[in-house]
């Protein structure tokens, strides 16, 4: 994901490349937003688990922080959290010594289920943090193809979103459709709905006495 100053608008008209410029700079805001409320979450989800600090690291590589933006979403987010919170270190050590050889496999056992569970915390956590972020995504979109409606058809605006933010091919797809249905919506809830009476009726087709006849004859 680049920067909105390095996005490239001038193809467009000088109308519309402020207001194109102002846009992607709201989406650029919006999004770090979202990841500092998803990095938040993300901590309090795992607290107990690991460290606030090791939750914020973990949550740059599973949510996929654009590289531009991990500095200033940690430092928000580690701010965000509370003294207790920050202070979390997360699971208690076993003393591994103090174990007989039949208990130290017990304790294996449960460090096994223990981590296998913090796993699974985890991507639940990445998996609400990426829902979010493609809400996000997919508002800002619509916001930069409302900008382009004069100079760029509704798919090509979404596209040309897609492309300035670098989105993968997952992503890119989630965000692209979501926004489609969307205005599909939109377009069909502005359809006024016509009264009973007012529906055009289906007319049946007469048969005619010679049809009829021949159906009777045979």
């Amino acid at each position: 994901m680049v920067v909105p100053s390095l996005i490239p608008t001038r193809r467009f008209p000088d109308s519309v490349r402020t207001e194109l410029q102002v846009a992607y700079a709201r989406a650029w805001e919006s999004l770090t937003n979202t990841h500092e409320e998803q990095a938040v979450a993300f901590v309090r989800r795992l607290l107990g688990r690991i460290s606030a600090e090791e939750a914020l690291h973990r949550y740059m590589r599973e949510v996929a922080v654009p590289m531009q933006m991990q500095e200033t979403v940690h430092a928000r987010a580690f701010l965000a959290l509370t003294p207790d919170e920050r202070s979390g270190q997360g699971e208690a050590r076993e003393g591994w010594l103090k174990f007989r050889p039949d208990q130290m496999v017990s304790a294996f056992r449960r460090r096994v289920r223990y981590v296998e569970d913090t796993t699974l915390a985890i991507r639940l956590a990445a998996a609400a943090a990426d829902e979010a972020i493609a809400a996000t995504h997919v508002q800002m979109a619509l916001e930069v193809a409302r900008v382009l409606e004069p100079v760029l058809a509704l798919d090509e605006a979404l596209m040309h979103y897609i492309r300035s933010f670098e989105l993968a091919s997952i992503p890119a797809q989630l965000v692209f459709q979501r926004a489609l249905a969307d205005v599909a919506k939109s377009e069909a809830a502005a359809v006024p709905e016509l009264p009973a009476a007012d529906l055009p009726r289906i007319a049946r087709p007469r048969r005619s006495p010679a049809l009829l006849g021949l159906r009777a004859l045979g």
